[in-house]
């Protein structure tokens, strides 16, 4: 059982006014003097201070993004939350700060902030945005995407108050639950540190990316628990910090590592008796500025071709370009490869099977014209053996959500593109040496989010090998073309499937099944390295069938730490003597869910399309008119609910204004609908906006009771 954290609480000391002081003993009524412990002198008065731990805050973030890609000094992310947790939590493992929230702020602001530094360059170079506006522009970016790290911070303070369950476990209990419920606008996970230690990445084949962020944050909790160990424990007594629960995240570690060496060499021998696909990739080193201009895109279509008869000549038996490398339109359908005396077509001077990145174009229902990012294979005989329409676009990059309903907008932003959507996966069959194999194709970020992954994998005929086609010239010589390899190597490892990646400026990759990024590409800039010569790889693909458990077992793991961390959210609750108001949480969610019911059969736009963006489940399917009018009757549906909650609430008059229980009712009718029966595949910032306006609504109706009252909701201090 766990043990009780009870008793009056201790006096605030105005000298810290920061400061959360712990819990005192049960065995005596004074508070424990607080010790250093293990850890360095110079801790004391840092922490003591705002600025210490200001500064420390910002230590984490900078250790975080420094084990990233293309720092790459991984081993720094099994420490790096350390100096974050001395921040949060005092030597006896209480609260050491009344302001978490800030603290955990500051960290992802400087972890995402530094991976994600190229988005001021990305935003001047091709955003046409002057730096004064860039900047605030970046900022905004990663302090949303920092809400993974305040929020973590604040739920470990809080559940670390009332019950006594270790950092060790908890830390990463909690941060896993924060992984998956927290949608970024550029998608990524604390496992992205690990991406190039194939022996710890392993064990994503059963849980996904999180379990190796669940592997990461357990080691620095039970680092955290050792050092406060250490100093409490008396001399000859120092042995058995180590003891206990250090011990047995060691062990959990040590298995995970010893899993990780089995299914290398499972992969080993899978891979030695596989049949074998010579895949020829081209990057042609080709400038964002340089593509469909007349005259520079004859030079780029002839590169292409000369770059891929060199590899039909050295025995490619598929030859890949990268996304939107071919440089002119094609009409849908597409049909085939063009006549020889057509100056577009594609097999000119050989008959090579290719896959290669097009735009394609047709007329719409409306009449107007719609654009597709598409992937398309020629076989050998230059006939259509399959296209595939991107369906995962890049909000304000390539697309402006309701351009036809927000014209205004996009008559202020002309620069952005306007691509359809494609709405469903595809595979492309290929024939080598007389037996029928797919493939998967992947076009630019598709191939880091594991959502599409498993969505491709359901397909009656699974890839045997994934192709992903990628244009990152975007991003200039940066981090962001490692990052985004770092990530795709996950969904290899996922499935048990190769993946070969052709990228227009790098980083072009060939990895095996168990993660392994055995060739690849150099990373350049065009516009700042005019003399970069194109790159062409060649290496033999084993064609394997899909395996591992997450294709089946999906985000269990995810959804298992946050029921975990749900349970313990109620018992905190319970011991502070302000128990979980389980009715009406449920109940305000079961409010919520029936007046989109009800506004459903009311208004024009349907039940169905009202849980299809609710979902984000075949919303993409939608006519763009009745998704935005869908959209707006959403929120506005659930918004004036969500006030009327608050305001309901508010005038019970009750002693504990019941804000955490409004919250959840809302998060378990935007956010957790969507995790365990939508689509959590990007774009899903709408699930937080949603949310986010849900939740300022009830918590301004509780406001607006309580003025009407002459006196705001009381919040006992034990909360």
């Amino acid at each position: 059982m766990l043990p009780r954290m009870s008793g009056p609480a201790p006096a605030h000391n105005p000298a810290q006014a920061d400061s959360a002081p712990a819990a005192p003993s049960k065995a005596s009524p004074l508070p424990r003097p607080r010790r250093s412990g293990a850890l360095p002198q110079f801790l004391e008065p840092l922490l003591a201070s705002t600025w210490g731990r200001l500064l420390l805050s910002i230590l984490s973030g900078t250790l975080l993004f420094l084990s990233c890609a293309d720092f790459d000094i991984w081993p720094l992310c099994w420490i790096g939350l350390v100096p974050l947790l001395w921040v949060l939590l005092d030597d006896d493992g209480q609260p050491r700060t009344r302001h978490p929230f800030f603290y955990g702020m500051v960290t992802g602001i400087f972890a995402n902030g530094g991976g994600f530094y190229w988005i001021v360059g990305l935003l001047q170079r091709f955003g046409h945005l002057p730096w004064i506006v860039a900047a605030p522009l970046f900022l905004l970016l990663v302090a949303y995407q920092a809400l993974t790290f305040g929020l973590f911070a604040v739920i470990v303070c809080r559940l670390r108050m009332h019950i006594g369950v270790k950092v060790t476990w908890l830390a990463p209990l909690v941060w896993v639950a924060c992984e998956l419920c927290v949608p970024y606008v550029f998608p990524w996970y604390l496992a992205i540190t690990q991406a190039w230690v194939p022996t710890v990445i392993q064990v994503a084949d059963i849980t996904g990316p999180l379990g190796v962020s669940f592997l990461l944050v357990l080691s620095n909790g039970a680092l955290f628990d050792v050092l406060h160990a250490l100093g409490r424990a008396k001399s000859g007594r120092r042995l058995r910090a180590f003891l206990g629960t250090p011990l047995m995240a060691v062990g959990t570690i040590v298995l995970s590592l010893a899993y990780g060496t089995v299914r290398i060499h499972q992969v080993d021998v899978q891979r030695q008796s596989a049949e074998k696909l010579r895949v020829g990739v081209v990057q042609a080193n080709v400038g964002i500025h340089e593509k469909f201009v007349p005259g520079l895109r004859e030079q780029q279509h002839a590169l292409h071709l000369s770059l891929s008869q060199e590899l039909t000549k050295q025995g490619a038996e598929l030859i890949l370009w990268p996304e939107s490398s071919y440089p002119y339109p094609l009409l849908r359908p597409v049909s085939g490869d063009f006549p020889e005396s057509d100056a577009r077509k594609v097999q000119r001077g050989f008959q090579t099977p290719i896959v290669f990145g097009a735009l394609t174009a047709q007329r719409g229902s409306d009449g107007d014209l719609e654009i597709f990012n598409t992937a398309v294979m020629f076989d050998k005989d230059g006939k259509t053996a399959g296209t595939f329409d991107k369906n995962f676009l890049l909000i304000f990059g390539e697309y402006l959500p309701f351009a036809h309903e927000l014209s205004f907008l996009r008559e202020a932003i002309p620069a952005i593109s306007n691509f359809s959507r494609g709405t469903e996966t595809t595979t492309f069959p290929i024939d080598v040496r007389g037996k029928r194999y797919s493939l998967g194709p992947m076009i630019c970020y598709e191939d880091i989010i594991p959502a599409f992954g498993r969505r491709l994998f359901a397909d009656k005929n699974p890839p045997n090998l994934m192709v992903n086609i990628t244009n990152d010239a975007w991003f200039g010589a940066t981090s962001e073309p490692y990052e985004h390899l770092a990530l795709a190597v996950y969904r290899a490892v996922e499935h048990r499937v190769e993946l070969v990646r052709a990228v227009n400026t790098g980083v072009s990759a060939f990895i095996d099944a168990a993660g392994r990024v055995y060739q690849k590409g150099p990373s350049v800039d065009p516009q700042l390295q005019p003399d970069a010569k194109p790159v062409t790889l060649l290496g033999d693909m084993a064609l394997l069938s899909a395996g591992g458990l997450y294709q089946r077992l999906g985000e269990s793991f995810g959804f298992l730490c946050l029921i975990l961390v749900m349970l313990f959210g109620a018992l905190s609750r319970q011991r502070a003597g302000a128990p979980l108001r389980l009715g009406l949480l449920v109940g305000g969610s079961l409010v919520l869910h029936a007046v989109v019911v009800v506004g459903g059969l009311l208004a024009p736009s349907g039940v169905k399309a009202l849980y299809a963006v609710l979902l984000h489940r075949g919303d993409n399917a939608l006519p763009e008119a009745l998704a935005f009018a869908a959209s707006w009757q959403l929120l506005l549906l659930l918004a004036v609910t969500s006030l009327g909650l608050g305001i309901y609430c508010g005038r019970q008059r009750r002693k504990r204004a019941p804000k955490l229980e409004l919250c959840g009712a809302i998060c378990a009718t935007t956010v957790l609908p969507v995790s365990m029966l939508g689509r959590m595949e990007g774009n899903t910032g709408a699930v937080v906006i949603v949310g986010g306006l849900c939740v300022v609504a009830a918590l301004l109706g509780l406001r607006l009771s309580s003025l009407r009252r002459g006196k705001a909701p009381e919040e006992p201090t034990s909360t």
